[in-house]
């Protein structure tokens, strides 16, 4: 389990999340989001000589929109797959339908040319019947007439049969293509609606995450917006000594955030400076431990961490256990990390899936104050770090 603390090495800051307005709250509120719960905007009392107070946000306010915004997000992301998924089965039937219609039309071109075959002999056969020779006009050594007739005979009914089975074919093929097209209607009818759907979903989300951005609520779990190489070059920047294990440099350790992040879909920029945080600018990350992950303020040591990308892995894993109501060892990526949740992977399952604070801060402004660090000013100081490195980004783009 993670020993919360109040106090951790580096980087201080006197930043302070200012307090919202009503405006704020009724923005969140307007939204009306599915499935949240209603959200009463505080109330000021107007007094004749001097202005309403701003009121205190309710974190709950921050908590359900930040919930949203991640189901949504991850609504959104089924969606994108399932519409892969059908423009590949699309792609699959319209191959397929192409394939059958030209097979239908040869099927049908070669059935039309033997009516033709039969039809030219038969209207032969019936001009010529009274001359004896008619039959053997058109074949090679054959000196019997006889022989003649029944060749002919022999081949009106093998172009018969011919025939009957390139109908067969055909209504075969008639009908498999009349299934085929009906599937690739249906599928495409499902499209558009998933399409139609992920796209409403898309801009409601984009309100919501306006409301978050005008709240100041950075949410834990989401994509990365930076490289690697644009985090290395902000920590280069400032003009500070590291020490990594082995031969990791600033870029390959910039590169585990990303990676790490997007299998559990926690934000890796924010992740990166909480660890530039904790760890006093990497000085202090010899254990792989870039979380402060096992220490307190009554403990000797913290937990350590056998590679840099196992200490990175346990810090992702974390935020995410802190951050989605949903995270369970089942749908991680990968298993529960060892040295925070034990060896045993049954034990280790149990102790992610009943983590003490599961869900219970969707936000980085919610971090602090007996949420990962006891220090009431932890998440204005991982967010000052956060702003100068996107101020950094921004600028040098």
């Amino acid at each position: 389990m993670h020993r919360r603390r109040t106090s951790h090495r580096g980087f201080t800051a006197g930043f302070s999340v200012g307090s919202l307005g009503l405006a704020v709250a009724l923005v969140v509120g307007a939204l009306a989001l599915p499935s949240a719960a209603q959200v009463t905007p505080p109330t000021t009392t107007t007094a004749t000589t001097a202005p309403a107070a701003s009121p205190t946000p309710d974190p709950e306010i921050f908590r359900d929109l930040a919930n949203q915004v991640a189901k949504n997000q991850r609504q959104v992301a089924d969606l994108a797959n399932q519409l892969d998924q059908l423009t590949a089965r699309l792609t699959q039937l319209t191959t397929e339908l192409t394939t059958t219609q030209q097979r239908l039309q040869e099927t049908r071109d070669e059935l039309d040319r033997m009516r033709q075959v039969v039809r030219s002999r038969a209207a032969f056969m019936y001009s010529h019947a009274s001359t004896s020779a008619a039959s053997v006009v058109d074949i090679q050594h054959v000196e019997d007439i006889a022989s003649g007739k029944k060749y002919t005979e022999s081949a009106t009914r093998s172009d018969t049969d011919k025939i009957e089975r390139l109908s067969t074919l055909a209504e075969q093929l008639d009908q498999h293509r009349r299934e085929v097209d009906a599937a690739r209607n249906a599928a495409q009818d499902d499209h558009d609606r998933i399409q139609s759907t992920k796209t409403t979903l898309e801009l409601l989300l984009a309100k919501q995450k306006r409301a978050l951005d005008e709240a100041g609520a950075i949410t834990v779990m989401g994509d990365a917006t930076l490289t690697a190489e644009e985090m290395t070059s902000w920590f280069n920047s400032r003009g500070v000594r590291y020490r990594l294990m082995g031969n990791t440099t600033m870029t390959d350790l910039a590169q585990l955030y990303l990676d790490e992040g997007a299998l559990e879909h926690v934000r890796p920029e924010l992740a990166f400076v909480q660890a530039v945080l904790e760890t006093g600018s990497f000085a202090n990350a010899g254990d792989n431990n870039f979380a402060g992950i096992g220490a307190c303020d009554s403990c000797t040591g913290q937990i350590p961490f056998a590679t840099p990308r196992d200490g990175v892995r346990g810090q992702i894993q974390m935020l995410r256990n802190y951050a989605d109501p949903t995270s369970r060892a089942a749908n991680l990526a990968n298993p529960p990390s060892a040295p925070i949740y034990g060896s045993d992977p049954v034990a280790a399952a149990n102790a992610y899936d009943t983590f003490f604070a599961k869900g219970r801060v969707p936000t980085w402004n919610l971090m602090g104050d007996g949420n990962w660090a006891t220090d009431p000013g932890y998440a204005p100081k991982v967010l000052t770090l956060y702003f100068q490195l996107m101020s950094y980004a921004t600028r040098r783009a």
